[in-house]
């Protein structure tokens, strides 16, 4: 292919990429008008998937160039959904398995960095609503006999951090483990709360540092 050629067939990543930045800014009132002229709850769950089937749109056609394109072009389109971060999750995780190793190696690889790199995001979040002590409401339990103590914010921040470090958020001494902490004093809420912030998991979590060069 001629350069000419490949500059030409570089043009629609080129476009790919700017797109969200362009997007958000022509999107954000669009969005806004939608969302306030909604007769209805279920309006709103039609309107929410749309606009996912939307935003899927241009991390999608990146991913195609990249399966199918010619060697200049995938490696660009790499570039481009290596950009896009969390955008190319989904086309990524949907891609054809038959993938030459190495742009097999290089999707796991992304795919992996990327959900690491929303943990890290998701643990900045939630240290800083642990020293938040504003009341939260009580979580809706049906059926339940007694309530716990009243909760805060922080309260509901250290077991969301704990559901993101431990193995198994779902295991029955986990949920025991959250079940004690709900009823204990608020003092030994907030101790707890500071021990956790200072244990090696938490800020392992905090600290990560992305992979180089995905």
């Amino acid at each position: 292919m001629s350069i000419a050629g490949k500059w030409i067939a570089l043009l629609p990543l080129a476009w790919i990429a700017l797109l969200p930045i362009a997007r958000i800014a022509a999107a954000e009132p669009d969005v806004m008008q939608r969302i306030r002229q909604l007769p209805s709850p279920g309006r709103a769950q039609s309107l929410g998937a749309d606009l996912l089937k939307e935003s899927r749109a241009p991390a999608a056609a990146a991913a195609t160039a990249w399966q199918t394109g010619d060697p200049t072009v995938r490696q660009h389109a790499r570039t481009v959904l290596n950009e896009m971060e969390e955008a190319a999750l989904d086309p990524l995780l949907k891609a054809n398995a038959k993938l030459d190793p190495d742009e097999q190696v290089w999707r796991m690889t992304m795919v992996v960095e990327t959900i690491g790199d929303l943990r890290k995001s998701a643990a900045v979040m939630l240290d800083r609503q642990l020293t938040n002590k504003q009341p939260a409401p009580l979580p809706s339990m049906p059926g339940a006999e007694e309530r716990d103590p009243s909760r805060r914010v922080c309260d509901e921040a250290y077991i969301l951090m704990s559901r993101l470090t431990v193995t198994d958020p779902d295991s029955e001494p986990f949920l025991l483990r959250m079940r004690r902490f709900s009823r204990m004093p608020v003092p030994a809420r907030d101790a707890e709360i500071q021990r956790a912030r200072k244990s090696t998991a938490w800020r392992g979590l905090l600290n990560r540092q992305s992979a180089v060069g995905r």
